[in-house]
């Protein structure tokens, strides 16, 4: 019982405020009037030029109201009449001049000189070079 009278006096919700983004534009009385009376027959591109808003600020209003718009039906695709089929000409291709590849002249190697010499040392491995010290900056 004590549940049913809790239930009884239970005060009715109060609606609460929509919470709009900081600077956002306010929805007056007139551009929702403007938006009913459009909706139903222009596009929401053309409703947002009419009341300077972004388009999807005026399909957010019209959700919020319940608008719809009304369902178009497809029409029907008309008939087309039987064509009599007419072989095409293919336009003319133009055979282009066919070139004959380059012949290559064999080069003619000439033997390798070496210098014993002249050899290059090995390559040191990176954790074995050693590393400039590094200079300390005078301050002025």
């Amino acid at each position: 019982m004590a549940r049913a009278k809790r239930k009884a006096k239970a005060k009715p919700r109060k609606k609460k405020a929509a919470k709009t983004r900081k600077g956002a534009k306010v929805w007056t009385a007139a551009d929702v009037a403007t938006l009913r009376k459009m909706y139903k027959t222009s596009t929401n591109k053309s409703i947002a030029r009419t009341l300077r808003r972004t388009v999807g600020s005026v399909a957010a209003k019209a959700r919020s109201l319940k608008l719809r718009k009304p369902k178009v039906k497809k029409k029907a695709a008309p008939k087309k009449a039987a064509k009599r089929r007419v072989a095409k000409r293919k336009p003319a291709k133009r055979k282009a001049a066919k070139r004959k590849p380059a012949k290559r002249k064999a080069a003619k190697r000439k033997p390798a000189k070496r210098k014993a010499a002249k050899r290059k040392p090995a390559k040191r491995k990176a954790s074995a070079r050693k590393r400039p010290k590094a200079r300390s900056r005078k301050k002025r």
